[in-house]
Formats: C-alpha cells, sequence, structure tokens
C-alpha cells in the first residue's frame, strides 16, 4: 500500500508517495506562475494548478516504486485563502487570489468595523485580514457565478471529487464558524457572500469522492481511487512534520514562515491578538502564526544582490557572517506578522553603515524570522498553550547552518525533518481517511535529522538584538502610515 500526497503550493505542486510506514518512495514537482497584473493584485491560474497536479500525479504513478506498492488514496496539502468562482459546470471564471493578494482591504475593514474585531476573531478563530477569502468573493457576481471554491476543493472537484473544504481550509476563508461548525451567517451577510454558493465543509479525514474515469485516464491511477479531502497547507506541515497534539509543534520556513501548535482544545485568550485558531477534528485544534513573506523577503534580497538560480541563492545564505550583525531586518515586505496583523506594515533593515556587508545582511534576513518565530513562542506560552519541541520543514530548513542562526536568533532548539513535510502529510491523512491509521493523532512519526541548538555564546546579544525587534515594529508604524504614492502629491 502507498498514499499519494498533492501539495497546492502557492508557487508550486508537489506529489509525493509514501509507504504505509510514512516514507517517501518517489516524488516530483512544477513551479507554477504567480501574476501581479497591479499594485495589491496576486493571482494563481486555478487551471494551471490542476494541469501540473494531474501530470505529476501521472509521473509519480508511473514510478517503479508506486508501481510495485500502489496508491490506495489520494489526499491534499492547499494553501490558504485562495479562492475563486466558478460555473454550473465547476470551471473556474477567474484567477484565484493569493493571501498576499489587498484587494479584499476594504471590504475587511468595513466588516470589523461593523461586527467588530474581537467577535470576528471570536466566531472564525481568525483575526482580521484582507487576505482572508471572504473578503475578495464579492469581486464575482453574476449569473454565470455559480459557486465559489479554494484550490484544494477546486482540484478535487475535476478529479471526481464533491466539492467540500475540511474544518481548517473553511477557517482560512475568514467565514467560518469554528466553535459551531458551521458557515458564519452573521460574518457572510456583512461580507456579502451568498453560503449556498460555498462548499460543503467536513471534518479533516473524509473521504470525499473516487478518482473519475477520465481523471483516471490522465494520470494512469485506478478509477474509483479514493480522494480525502484536502487540510490548510500548515495543518498538513504538522502533520506531515512530526507535529503532535500537546507536546510538538512545527516550524514552516517556506514562502511564508508559520510556527503551529496543537493543542487539545480551543486555546483561550487568543481574541485580540494575531494568533489564529482552527478545529482540526475529535476536539483538537491547531494555531498558527507567522510571517506572510518570510521567504519572500529572502527571495527579495537575493534578487537585490544579484543572485539568480536557487544553488546561487542557498550559497549567499550558507556565506552569512560568522557573528551576528549590528542590523536588523523587520521582515514585513508583505504586511507584519500574523502576530501583529497590520497588513499596512512595510520592511526595514536598520544598522547600515558604510562598512556593512553582503553577508552580514544575509545573517540579518535570516535572523529576522527566527525573531519573529521567539516572539510568537512567547505570546503563545503567555496564554498557557503547550509548544514543546519545535520541528523545522521546509526549504529553510534543509542549511545547517542558516539552521544554526536560526536557534540562535530564536533560543529554541530546532530539530529539522527532511522531506517535503506538507505533502507528506497530505499523503498521512489519505491513509487516515481510508482508516489506514487510527487517527490524525496517530500517524507515523518522521524521520528526524540532529537538533540545532542555540549557541549559548551568543545568547546574551540575541536576547538583547530580539528585544530591539519587538521595539522596531511599534516605531515605524508611523513612517508606514505616511507613506503615500507620490502621483498622490505631485
Amino acid at each position: 500500500m502507498s498514499l499519494l500526497g498533492v501539495d497546492l503550493g502557492t508557487s508550486g505542486v508537489r506529489v509525493v508517495a509514501i509507504s504505509a510506514a510514512g516514507v517517501e518512495i518517489a516524488g516530483a514537482a512544477r513551479a507554477t506562475t504567480l501574476h501581479r497584473p497591479a499594485p495589491g493584485i496576486v493571482e494563481t491560474d486555478a487551471d494551471e494548478v490542476l494541469a501540473a497536479a494531474t501530470a505529476l500525479l501521472a509521473e509519480v504513478a508511473a514510478h517503479d516504486a508506486v508501481a510495485a506498492d500502489p496508491p490506495e488514496a489520494i489526499s491534499f496539502s492547499v494553501q490558504g485563502e485562495a479562492v475563486l468562482p466558478v460555473d454550473a459546470e465547476g470551471n473556474a471564471l477567474a484567477p484565484a487570489p493569493v493571501s498576499m493578494d489587498r484587494r479584499g482591504a476594504g471590504l475587511a475593514d468595513q466588516v470589523t468595523a461593523e461586527l467588530g474585531a474581537g467577535e470576528v476573531q471570536r466566531i472564525t478563530g481568525q483575526p482580521p485580514h484582507p487576505m482572508f477569502s471572504v473578503y475578495k468573493i464579492p469581486d464575482w457576481t453574476g449569473p454565470d457565478v455559480r459557486g465559489y471554491r479554494c484550490l484544494g476543493d477546486y482540484v478535487a472537484a475535476r478529479l471526481g471529487a464533491r466539492p467540500a473544504l475540511d474544518t481548517s481550509m473553511a477557517a482560512r476563508t475568514g467565514g467560518f464558524d469554528v466553535d459551531r461548525g458551521v458557515w458564519s451567517a452573521d460574518l457572510l451577510a456583512a461580507a456579502g457572500v451568498p453560503v449556498a454558493l460555498l462548499p460543503e465543509v467536513v471534518p479533516p479525514g473524509t473521504m470525499i469522492g473516487k478518482l473519475s474515469a477520465e481523471a483516471a485516464s490522465a494520470t494512469g491511477l485506478p478509477a474509483g481511487l479514493p480522494l480525502v479531502v484536502g487540510s490548510h497547507d500548515q495543518a498538513s506541515s504538522f502533520l506531515g512534520g512530526g507535529g503532535r497534539f500537546g507536546s510538538a509543534a512545527v516550524f514552516s520556513f517556506g514562502s511564508s514562515d508559520c510556527l503551529t501548535v496543537g493543542s487539545p482544545a480551543r486555546p483561550g485568550g487568543l481574541v485580540g491578538t494575531g494568533l489564529a485558531s482552527y478545529p482540526m477534528g475529535e476536539g483538537r485544534w491547531l494555531t498558527l502564526a507567522g510571517t506572510a513573506a518570510g521567504g519572500w523577503a529572502l527571495d527579495w534580497f537575493a534578487t537585490l544582490a544579484g543572485v539568480a538560480g536557487p544553488a546561487e541563492r542557498d550559497a549567499l545564505f550558507e556565506a552569512a557572517s560568522p557573528e551576528p550583525p549590528q542590523v536588523l531586518v523587520l521582515p514585513y515586505f508583505a504586511g507584519s506578522g500574523t502576530l501583529d496583523n497590520d497588513p499596512r506594515a512595510r520592511g526595514a533593515v536598520v544598522g547600515l553603515t558604510l562598512e556593512t556587508t553582503r553577508e552580514q545582511l544575509a545573517r540579518a534576513f535570516l535572523e529576522s524570522s527566527a525573531f519573529e518565530l521567539r516572539k510568537i513562542a512567547d505570546a503563545l506560552t503567555e496564554r498557557g498553550v503547550t509548544i514543546g519541541d519545535v520541528h523545522a520543514v521546509g526549504g529553510g530548513a534543509r542549511s545547517r547552518r542558516a539552521l544554526a542562526i536560526r536557534a540562535s536568533a530564536a533560543g529554541l532548539a530546532l530539530t529539522p525533518v527532511p522531506g517535503h513535510a506538507a505533502a507528506r502529510g497530505a499523503a498521512l491523512q489519505a491513509g487516515a481517511g481510508i482508516g489506514r491509521y487510527p487517527s490524525l493523532a496517530e500517524l507515523p512519526a518522521p524521520a528526524c535529522l540532529p537538533v540545532a541548538h542555540p549557541d549559548p555564546g551568543t545568547a546574551q546579544w540575541y536576547a538583547a538584538q530580539s528585544r530591539r525587534f519587538r521595539d522596531l515594529y511599534p516605531t515605524l508604524i508611523p513612517h508606514d502610515r505616511s507613506f503615500s504614492d507620490p502621483k498622490e502629491i505631485r
């Protein structure tokens, strides 16, 4: 028996096959394109994502290891917030705005003013923010629009499933009542979103259909293969990265950075913070916070430094200065970290001199995500949320040197988990959905690499630097708010 996981990411799609023991036996990936047709507009083409997923399923299905260990189910890891309108046949009618897209800012402010920020977060588990799907949906109206889909349910439906979201993905639309387990009539009415056009919501691990004959022909997989509802990518990374409810958290270093922590109940004290939470079935909850542009900030610096390909980018950060620099980076290049929940915040680099080197800047950019992790971990601990061990997953966890720098800056031991956590988590969820594993809390543990421990020699410096990091955002708020488009003041 093998299981297939499809990771529908912001910048690409990945498919992996794992054995019953949870070991990856085959995998393939393909980049997809983000389109920026106007300021604040960032979209992906759902049909490009579907085509990539279909082609990659076919590629993985043809692998010798998979042919020898036939797949028994498919599930999905899904980027949150991206949404699109569909017609009566389920065809996409427009590109899907991703989390960075800011078209919903005005409506988000309007709904928050009407209901109150605390009430929005109490209902949805998510702090008010324009990234959420419900604030983008009213862009699409008219007789041709017969429904709204997130990327996971769109792809699954095209493969043969009925349109359905699990509770994690429903929560990331910003319109789901997480305690009652239903769409929120009050919030959707305030946003002007018809509940009848939204997908069904089901518990994580629910089977939602079988691979159609048409999809089977396109992928080389058997018709009738069970399709299990997908989960939010951070939930999938938690499952695939060895997260354990109450004892091990997962920090994902990706395009966006995110700490995901499991607990046996909905944590209290989160209303009024940027900490988001959602149910994962059987009374268990995940709480998360991160930086919207963690990895993208590194990409921005690499581009500015004249670095082109992935190998050169990795080399840039491997060459980071051996000593902590007297430079601070605020990585709020697409708004603040979710803890501060300020989409209008801007990034900053502070402490530059004529002697500042490229290597020092590279280290400062690496440290920035760790300072945000430290800030999030402290906020959770203050509210009684047990973090436990921290597993590190994603592209940023591959480099021992970068991970050691981040462990020291965060003041936390980081356990690297190799492989592709989100795709692995999706495959494990497929197994739970067909009964191969007892529950999502009892999944095969991943292989882990040696722990990166904080360097005691830099502990005092990083404690002070972390305090300076926390002071930087509120200090810069008036300046962030003062920027205007030069065209407006000519």
